[in-house]
């Protein structure tokens, strides 16, 4: 009787939540791996972003230059 007022949780709950803490566990392990590769198209993509940026930012400090020598 004293048992069960110190520890209310049944044995199938404890093995619920040590099947749930295992399961969580291995789904951050595959999300890390299933993750890498954003992180190469990310990078990709931010580089294409400065590319056009700085391409258009040279066009328009060429435009006012053709502007002011006018």
């Amino acid at each position: 009787m004293r048992d069960e007022l110190l520890l209310p949780v049944t044995r199938d709950a404890v093995l619920y939540l040590l099947l749930a803490a295992l399961c969580l566990v291995t789904a951050l392990r595959f999300v890390k791996r299933a993750l890498a590769p954003i992180g190469v198209i990310a990078g990709a993509v931010a580089a294409a972003a400065v590319v056009a940026f700085t391409v258009a930012l040279a066009l328009f400090f060429l435009v006012a230059a053709a502007i002011r020598l006018t």
